[in-house]
């Protein structure tokens, strides 16, 4: 049996009769670097080269004209191939997703399928200074139906598939950003965004949605916010400032904008650096500032442009381990208690989250208790670790029936569902076994 840390503090109460024990134990955070799924930064999908940095997401746009290259045929095998699924699958990476009609270029070119334009084809050609491309016109009932049509197929592939971990409501405006270039075209009305955001969430039930705007409809159907700008300070606190008070969608004129202040506590924030500002900028003598407007948005991820390629053990990596322990969660089990007599025992376990942001997913905690004959079993926590947000512990309770006399060791972890295997890095230091964390050791 594994005897106990010096990193947690013990207090063992022997009382009458003498197989009566009390275990408490306490754990401090550990600034620990971790790399653990859901949050942090992300690669391109795209690009299967090695990073400097370690990573857990991986990002993709997926351009119609691409996936629909005929009316109703759908290349989900071209697009997963090009974007080499298989490796990031293999690997235990998860998705990001954005869905895309026009995404600026060199040279003129159409990223709705050229069917469609022909069915269509009351959009513009543009060259402004984004660059060159097509933006269709989005009140058009043809596009709007083969758009709906097309996010059916994308659910119907991709919700429940545990790979895919969030999909941003691309589809309208430049790179899918719900902005145009006055020059190039204009948004449509709310009513028939609303028609477009709708088509997602008809077709995504388990994947976390995510809006480039706090608009009424990411407010009423619980979805998470991107913000494409991360990082620069002005865009980030125009951005913060239309999630606090709401107001007007410069792209139409319309007061669609609702506040959405505490959306973090249940949807994802994330979003890709602004392409403005340099690594030495943000991780630089500007990296409190950086800091701070990670922690005001409440990011649990960044990408695709990321900090993914910062040289590793250069001289921003130190300021980069900072910046990375304020993005998404950070969890730990900060104290537990024992009350074990007469082959029963009652344990309180209190987890706490030194994060910025909440687990957003759906992953039970366990226990493990082996005794001394190596003997173990798993027992789930009732704890929905969602409900764990920053600076707020949360207790759980828990009866260990049927205990004989002996030894035991009590570990905790996180397994992922998918594997049955610890999924994620705890921030406590306490030895560590195959992702289960040592709690205590106890006699009875």
């Amino acid at each position: 049996m594994h005897r106990f840390l010096t990193a947690a503090l013990i207090f063992l109460v022997l009382a009458c009769p003498a197989s009566a024990v009390t275990v408490t134990v306490a754990y401090a955070p550990s600034d620990q670097a971790l790399v653990n799924p859901f949050i942090g930064n992300a690669a391109w999908a795209g690009d299967p080269a090695p990073r400097q940095q370690p990573f857990t997401l991986v990002y993709a746009n997926l351009r119609w004209a691409d996936f629909e290259p005929q009316p109703g045929e759908y290349d989900f095998e071209g697009f997963e191939a090009q974007n080499h699924f298989d490796k990031w699958r293999a690997e235990g990476k998860r998705l990001i997703l954005r869905f895309v009609m026009d995404l600026p270029g060199k040279k003129k070119h159409l990223d709705i399928p050229g069917w469609l334009y022909d069915l269509t084809g009351d959009g513009k050609f543009y060259k402004v200074d984004y660059g060159s491309g097509y933006c269709p016109d989005y009140d058009n009932p043809v596009l709007m139906d083969a758009h709906r049509r097309a996010i059916a197929a994308l659910g119907a592939h991709y919700d429940g598939d545990s790979f895919v971990a969030y999909v941003e409501l691309g589809s309208l405006g430049h790179w899918g950003e719900w902005h145009i270039h006055e020059k190039a075209g204009k948004m449509p009305e709310e009513s028939v965004r609303d028609q477009y955001a709708q088509a997602y969430a008809d077709a995504f039930k388990t994947v976390r949605l995510m809006m480039r705007r706090p608009f009424r409809f990411a407010a009423e159907n619980g979805f998470g916010l991107y913000n494409d700008t991360s990082g620069e300070p002005g865009a980030t606190l125009t951005w913060l400032d239309w999630i606090a008070s709401g107001g007007e969608y410069d792209e139409t004129g319309e007061n669609s904008l609702v506040r959405m202040p505490d959306a973090w506590r249940d949807a994802p924030v994330g979003g890709e650096l602004s392409t403005s500002m340099t690594m030495r900028d943000l991780l630089g003598d500007n990296l409190d500032r950086t800091i701070s407007l990670f922690e005001s948005c409440h990011t649990s991820w960044i990408g695709p442009g990321s900090f993914v390629d910062v040289p590793r053990d250069g001289p921003l990596q130190a300021a980069l381990d900072r910046l990375n322990r304020t993005v998404g969660y950070r969890l730990l089990v900060s104290s537990a208690r024992l009350d074990a007599s007469e082959g029963k025992a009652e344990l309180s376990v209190t987890w706490q989250n030194d994060g910025n942001a909440p687990f957003y997913f759906g992953w039970t905690p366990c226990l493990r208790l082996t005794d001394s004959a190596g003997a173990a079993r798993r027992i789930p926590l009732e704890l929905n670790l969602q409900e764990v947000l920053p600076g707020a512990p949360v207790t759980v309770d828990v009866d260990l029936d049927g205990l004989t006399q002996g030894e035991y060791e009590v570990e905790v972890a996180i397994p992922d569902p998918e594997t049955g295997t610890p999924g994620v890095l705890l921030a406590m230091d306490s030895k560590i076994q195959s992702g289960w964390y040592l709690l205590m050791s106890f006699s009875l």
